[in-house]
């Protein structure tokens, strides 16, 4: 169980899995915000609810990345821009994934 006060700026906000989101930019009394970057065009607001555990200086959520609103990977550096292949820069929505009956790892949608 996590104390709301523990969190602080700076600290890596990872999802369920442990994938990096981002850091945290700003912290209020309902939650806190993860900056803008790989993962979020924008800042995106979290609250203290979907905060699963504190793990030093991170924080996992309890939702994976497929399942967060408003999370888009961004492929790519603008440095590759003058790349015309059609690949560079394009957005993707993370795509869940759960096993099979014979285990094998498999995309859910």
């Amino acid at each position: 169980m996590f104390k709301p006060t523990d969190v602080q700026r700076g600290m890596t906000v990872r999802d369920r899995d442990g994938e990096a989101l981002g850091g945290i930019v700003a912290v209020d009394p309902r939650g806190f915000t993860i900056g803008k970057g790989r993962v979020f065009g924008k800042e995106y607001p979290v609250r203290f609810s979907d905060v699963a555990d504190l793990d030093g200086d991170d924080v996992y959520l309890r939702r994976d990345l497929a399942h967060l609103p408003g999370a888009v990977l961004v492929e790519g550096e603008a440095e590759d821009a003058a790349d015309d292949s059609a690949d560079t820069l394009k957005p993707q929505r993370p795509v869940a994934y759960t096993h099979d009956l014979t285990g094998a790892l498999v995309p859910m949608e």
